[in-house]
């Protein structure tokens, strides 16, 4: 047989064995086959987009935070993401903005807050926000603008103000501070180690109840995490944080109705932020049962002092009409959750600063010495007295949040602008996310100068007034703008008197420093212990 004769024979078995095979497969075996392959080209696709193409893909980054938001959520969850971020900064001294997820630049630099937080055309948060991880939607978690203005002015009021808290909470709240400073009286004869960090979460915990519910839930009297509401809200962050930051995860499992159920708290759990949830439908139904048929009288005839689940009860919308069920239950729980554990946290990070720093510690009893000294000081100490018989105790609370932020968490903008908008010098295109950061903004050596990353009450009270004046504008601890905290006043209340008060009364002998833990973007204090004496 000749060489060409032997070639046509090779070529038709070929060919019929290659139609053989197309034969025996059925439609779903061709789709097993062609699944991987399309797969590989989406996979390979969304890379290339992602380094080369996207609108972002000119501003610095580390190549795997252009390639996948996942870097980011693991960084979350290995409490490493306010490192990460200063690491970054550090990395990049030269760039005003820095791309940590495909389309999320983070501006490290206090010069871009103004721009980002304080324009109504970036009042839109970005997709972190709506993950439902953390409960009912709520002014935290409201995603437009136009809503939250809606709902922030229902909700807002002279019930958030200083003066508010002076004269219709402030004894109420002494009454807690005498409490915990009776705690501690108690075991300072013991000699015994003290978990400090836990005991001023649960003061900051029974002042949120009480003001929200009208009592406290006993967390100082029962010297206990009273429902498991302090670690059970801190179980919740790493969830939290990990679908707050991984845009496929929440596309792919948050996005379905039936997925939510399954993976987020609901009512029912009897733990956690669903079982939260659940506490405060119980208070707002009993609430609404007690003012149908009781009337809001105290002995000697003057009202009862309300409490916030009043307020919220009694807010009412754009058409006059009382919230729904669900923006009461949000606003509930995003009190317990916004204002207990983390002013807790605000509380131990600057007791800690002040104890590694024992020449601060002194500096901030002397002052307290001559204030007492001169008659100026209440017991327990009045708000307004530490605001102004005690500067350089207030220098240091300031300071210990500069450096310590109670929720360091990344927040997100969409740029909603056409053609985009300049922030701090660098253009930003339409639909990208722009956030900051409280922990790495508060170490930004253009505003705080080359020591930024050092324990400096001073810098608050120094002879330049503009640089005091800026770095008082610049402050980002409870966030700025439109959608600056809501209770910040009554977690400065609560800073200024419950620290000068134990401060006063006894002297701390630190035991174990422990550490500063930020999960989703919320911090705590762990581990830190002392043996606490009464002062004679």
């Amino acid at each position: 047989m000749s060489p060409s004769m032997v070639f046509w024979h090779l070529n038709n078995s070929v060919n019929l064995n290659h139609r053989l095979v197309l034969t025996m497969l059925s439609p779903s075996h061709l789709l097993l086959l062609l699944l991987p392959i399309l797969l590989l080209y989406l996979l390979l696709r969304r890379i290339l987009t992602n380094l080369f193409f996207h609108p972002l893909s000119s501003f610095p980054a580390p190549f795997y935070t252009r390639l996948s938001s996942l870097p980011l959520s693991l960084v979350s969850v290995l409490r490493r993401e306010p490192d990460f971020l200063l690491y970054l900064s550090k990395k990049y001294p030269s760039a005003r903005a820095i791309r940590i997820s495909p389309n999320l630049l983070f501006f490290p630099h206090t010069s871009a807050l103004k721009s980002i937080y304080w324009s109504q055309a970036h009042n839109h948060k970005g997709s972190l926000y709506g993950t439902g991880a953390l409960g009912p939607t709520s002014l935290f978690s409201t995603i437009s603008g136009d809503d939250h203005k809606a709902l922030r002015k229902s909700l807002g009021g002279s019930q958030w103000s200083v003066s508010y808290l002076k004269n219709e909470q402030e004894p109420r709240i002494d009454n807690l501070v005498s409490s915990l400073v009776a705690q501690l009286s108690d075991l300072s004869p013991n000699d015994a180690v003290v978990s400090i960090d836990d005991k001023l979460a649960q003061f900051a915990a029974d002042v949120m109840t009480l003001l929200t519910f009208g009592k406290p839930w006993g967390f100082i009297a029962h010297d206990r995490d009273e429902k498991r509401l302090l670690s059970a809200f801190r179980e919740g962050l790493p969830f939290f944080g990990f679908a707050a930051r991984c845009n496929s995860f929440r596309e792919l499992f948050l996005s379905s109705g039936l997925m939510r159920s399954l993976i987020l708290p609901t009512v029912d759990d009897k733990h956690g932020n669903g079982y939260l949830a659940s506490q405060a439908r119980l208070a707002i139904v009993q609430r609404e049962k007690e003012r149908e048929t009781e009337h809001l009288l105290e002995e000697g005839g003057g009202y009862k002092v309300k409490d916030y689940l009043d307020y919220t009860l009694d807010a009412r919308d754009s058409k006059g009409e009382p919230l729904v069920q669900w923006e009461k239950e949000g606003q509930i729980t995003l009190l317990i959750q916004a204002g207990a554990d983390t002013t807790g946290t605000a509380l131990g990070a600057t007791l800690r600063f002040m104890l590694q720093h024992p020449e601060c510690l002194e500096k901030a009893r002397e002052e307290i010495n001559v204030a007492e000294e001169k008659g100026l000081l209440s017991t327990p100490v009045l708000y307004e007295e530490t605001k102004q018989h005690l500067p350089y105790f207030v220098a240091c609370i300031k300071e210990g949040l500069r450096l310590n932020p109670p929720a360091p968490n990344l927040l997100g903008r969409v740029i909603l602008e056409k053609g985009g908008t300049m922030i701090d010098g660098v253009h930003v295109p339409q639909r990208a996310e722009v956030c900051s950061q409280s922990y790495t903004v508060g170490r930004d050596p253009e505003t705080y100068g080359p020591d930024a990353e050092e324990f400096k009450p001073e810098r608050w009270l120094g002879d330049d007034g503009k640089h005091k004046a800026e770095i008082e504008a610049a402050s980002f601890v409870f966030g700025m703008g439109p959608r600056i905290c809501l209770g910040k006043e009554i977690a400065i209340m609560e800073l200024y008197k419950a620290l000068p008060e134990i401060v006063r009364k006894f002297d701390f002998e630190l035991v174990e420093v422990g550490k500063y833990v930020v999960l989703g973007g919320v911090a705590h204090n762990r581990g830190f212990k002392v043996r606490v004496r009464r002062r004679v």
